[in-house]
């Protein structure tokens, strides 16, 4: 799985931060198809008084899959962000799985109605 990270109209990004998304994510390799590609996107907007501004966008392709899934979140600082992405991605994939497993076994009941009638 490669995993790839910018700033966002040149924000520089910490080693720390680098390293944590790289700890948070590494374990998904055993859930997903190869090739597979995690970009993160660093945002910092100083846009809101309550200091909610720092954003993290999540673009995910897999084999297999037909639209690249895109997922955001933001929060007050960069590492609560990464594990609010970290649980949404958990989640997506859980649910990916579950869709492929349910079609896979639909389309096994429909043949074996088939063949009893």
């Amino acid at each position: 799985m490669q995993i790839i990270i910018k700033g966002a109209k040149g924000f520089d990004i910490y080693e720390t931060h680098k390293e944590y998304i790289e700890k948070r994510f590494r374990k998904f390799e055993k859930r997903v198809k190869e090739p597979a590609s995690l970009e993160f996107a660093f945002h910092h907007t100083h846009s809101t008084r309550a200091n909610i501004d720092k954003r993290i966008h999540l673009t995910f392709k897999m084999a297999g899959m037909k639209c690249a899934e895109h997922l955001e979140e933001l929060s007050e600082h960069f590492p609560e962000s990464i594990d609010l992405l970290q649980k949404r991605f958990d989640n997506f994939l859980r649910r990916y799985r579950e869709k492929t497993i349910n079609r896979s076994r639909s389309s096994k009941i429909t043949k074996v109605r088939k063949t009893v009638k």
